[in-house]
């Protein structure tokens, strides 16, 4: 059978995508749907079957036009061509974002279509200190699923979102969620878990330099590392050269646009002879003012947890190179990366 293409199609597609993140009312065939915040699925726009007590978005689902589902199931998928396809570069204004969780896969508004970088530290006791640098794609999509899909409250004071703040509930709600949260706030993660911001043994630039160095460093004999580490710093770099930094002020006496300059310059830094061009992009707003700085500040807490329990999983373990950090061979630094 041959299915007319109507092609007001894809726009439904992707609005049906939108407003289901957003849990905004949608009106399809003078029938208004007031769906829940939702997390869509490719198959949902080809489901045939639905349960005795369909929600809002599943009526909708179930409401759309059998001609638009059949086409669906091709269109949806088509390699570079494909509804999917078009999305995830951007069409008609409309960007999405496609998260695969082991075997399951989400489609997702690119609300901002901006990304940005967040820089935070979280305590882990009372002598270390989790480092995040967290790159984020979608700043406005992130801190929307935070504070509407998962519903974490905000500290009433300065109205933002804290960590610190969360109670058992919430953070239990998190950590079972980890993966599902740090896939659609971040598209890339470095974790560093050191004594070296409160035990300091020589001046903090240098500190701060060295332990991003030594996530990148070494290990040039390695059968695995020797190709991994270039090949990380590099994506790294692509990921926060120009684009804007957010960083709190966790690193006194280094102001939050110093740490931002000295970590793109060390990713700049090639076979340790010459620098790559680089151009660092601080963003001069307080954690209050700033959704990437918040987003940051609830992934540092999330990650510094999980690796606290020895539950790594999605993070990887990044073998840190002891070299750039002698005076902490008593206590030396661990790393960790993430990449969808």
């Amino acid at each position: 059978m041959v299915v007319n293409k109507n092609p007001r199609w894809i726009d439904l597609f992707f609005e049906i995508i939108e407003k289901s993140y957003l849990g905004a009312e949608f009106v399809y065939k003078h029938e208004t749907f007031r769906l829940k915040p939702t997390l869509v699925r490719p198959a949902d726009f080809h489901r045939r079957t639905f349960g005795s007590s369909p929600t809002s978005y599943e009526s909708l689902l179930k409401a759309l036009a059998p001609s638009f589902k059949s086409l669906a199931s091709s269109e949806v998928y088509r390699v570079k061509t494909g509804w999917i396809a078009r999305g995830l570069i951007g069409y008609g204004g409309h960007k999405i974002r496609r998260i695969a969780i082991d075997k399951d896969f989400f489609l997702i508004p690119d609300l901002s279509q901006i990304p940005s970088v967040g820089i935070d530290t979280s305590g882990l006791g009372n002598n270390e200190t989790i480092i995040v640098v967290c790159f984020i794609p979608d700043y406005g999509g992130a801190y929307f699923f935070l504070e509407q899909h998962m519903k974490l409250p905000k500290d009433k004071q300065k109205n933002e979102l804290h960590w610190s703040k969360l109670n058992k509930t919430y953070r239990e709600k998190l950590l079972k969620n980890y993966k599902l949260t740090l896939s659609i706030c971040c598209d890339g993660l470095l974790a560093i878990r050191t004594n070296a911001l409160i035990d300091r043994r020589g001046k903090i630039q240098n500190l701060f330099k060295n332990l991003v160095e030594g996530c990148f460093s070494g290990y040039e004999k390695h059968p695995t590392q020797k190709t991994l580490r270039p090949a990380l710093k590099r994506k790294f770099f692509e990921k926060l050269n120009g684009i804007q930094t957010h960083c709190d002020a966790d690193f006194r006496p280094l102001t939050p646009s110093k740490v931002v300059r000295l970590l793109v310059q060390t990713l700049a830094k090639r076979d340790g002879q010459y620098f790559e061009k680089y151009t660092p992009l601080f963003a001069d707003l307080r954690s209050h003012e700033s959704q990437p700085l918040q987003i940051a500040d609830v992934i540092a807490g999330i990650t510094k947890t999980i690796i606290d329990q020895g539950q790594f999983e999605p993070l990887q373990l990044l073998p840190f190179d002891l070299r750039k950090m002698r005076n902490y061979s008593d206590h030396p630094p661990k790393a960790y990366f993430w990449f969808p």
